[in-house]
């Protein structure tokens, strides 16, 4: 349907962002945060993220999908350029949020192996806390995990023998 991410943030955006959540769609809640699935085609996804005032949003990466955010207002939908995979980002939502906190659209092309949950979950970085380690151990129990940092490309087994 869509060749890339780009591709389906403009048609996304460009039908009014369309509302069509999978069937048993949750509701995430973080240390920073609280989301759930707008849309969903195969790999292709949309996330409405409620970020909260003043979050410990950390500079992270999402391995295995490339992510792009999209700042609503009420006269316009800006797309931030793609975070491809391997990138890493952060700093400007902490910025933006400040003290009375913010809806964020991200818009995501999840890689074919990897099953679409939430980008919460899909994290290789420093966490916002102990509810978002909780949720990354959820969908990645044998992750690497500890207090302040997760990777889940990496076992935590592997990194214990070093």
């Amino acid at each position: 349907m869509w060749k890339t991410t780009e591709e389906f943030a403009k048609w996304y955006t460009d039908n009014g962002l369309p509302f069509q959540p999978p069937i048993g769609v949750e509701v995430f809640l973080s240390d920073d945060a609280t989301a759930f699935c707008m849309y969903r085609n195969e790999q292709f996804q949309v996330e409405l993220y409620l970020v909260h005032p003043q979050p410990n949003v950390p500079t992270h990466e999402h391995p295995g999908v490339e992510v792009i955010e999209v700042a609503v207002t009420h006269t316009a939908v800006n797309l931030i350029p793609v975070l491809k995979s391997g990138q890493s980002h952060g700093t400007g939502i902490k910025e933006k949020a400040n003290t009375a906190g913010y809806p964020l659209i991200s818009i995501q092309r999840w890689h074919p192996k990897l099953t679409p949950t939430t980008v919460a979950a899909q994290w290789k970085g420093k966490t916002a806390g102990p509810i978002h380690e909780e949720l990354i151990r959820r969908f990645y129990p044998d992750a690497y995990i500890i207090p302040g940092y997760a990777d889940v490309t990496r076992k935590k087994d592997e990194l214990d023998k070093c």
